[in-house]
């Protein structure tokens, strides 16, 4: 089924501007939507009690297409967007996000799920930044490790420590560490093996129960 899952209660887009936007998408990509689901939990309530949210996990298939205007429907958070999109993807289901024009599933790259997290977290150290110290808006400041980006994530990947890495680059360990902590690179990196460590290697076709494999439809009803 083809899923529009809106967010009742946010500061981002309100109902109305998401599902026209997710019209728009479904009609450019000639995709037939079957129901639409509204989530009422605000942004300060944690998973683990969003039983709505919950339900709704459990009440998806197999294969089934999810569309979001963008990922801050599913959460804020980037240890419970990993859990769900982790949830996602054991299950395969495929998100859609309307208004990035983008799909997350299991044909997603690791270099693509990274760039989409990394976007994603550094819009919202932005506005956390500008929240707290009245920073004008605008892209987080260049820096000179920037450049080395792709090598630190891969050693960060490796289980380097942040000294071996600066010995590699041959650059100040404290500025390295500043730089991976400023950016979330540890957190992107844990988000991609949790995310692309379990993929199963071939795609089923027909639609099967797995439900019991996602955490977070366990438990409470």
């Amino acid at each position: 089924m083809n899923i529009v899952l809106l967010k009742s209660k946010t500061d981002k887009a309100n109902i109305t501007t998401q599902q026209e936007n997710v019209i728009k998408y479904a009609r450019l990509h000639n995709i037939r939507l079957d129901t639409t689901e509204i989530e009422g939990s605000n942004n300060f309530t944690l998973l683990e009690e969003r039983s709505e949210f919950r339900g709704f996990l459990r009440s998806l298939d197999y294969a089934d297409h999810i569309l979001i205007y963008d990922l801050w429907v599913f959460s804020k958070d980037m240890g419970e967007l990993t859990k769900i999109l982790e949830c996602f993807l054991k299950r395969d289901i495929s998100v859609h996000l309307c208004n990035l024009n983008l799909i997350v599933d299991m044909k997603t790259t690791p270099l693509e799920l990274m760039t989409i997290l990394s976007q994603y977290r550094e819009k919202n150290l932005i506005k956390k930044v500008k929240n707290i110290q009245g920073r004008p808006k605008g892209r987080m400041s260049k820096s000179k490790f920037d450049s080395f980006r792709v090598e630190i994530i891969n050693q960060l990947s490796k289980n380097d420590s942040v000294s071996k890495i600066a010995r590699t680059l041959e650059v100040s360990r404290t500025s390295l560490k500043d730089y991976i902590n400023s950016r979330g690179l540890k957190e992107l990196v844990e988000a991609k093996k949790t995310l692309l460590g379990e993929k199963p290697v071939k795609k089923q076709k027909k639609r099967i129960n797995t439900k019991e494999e996602c955490s977070l439809i366990k438990g409470k009803q």
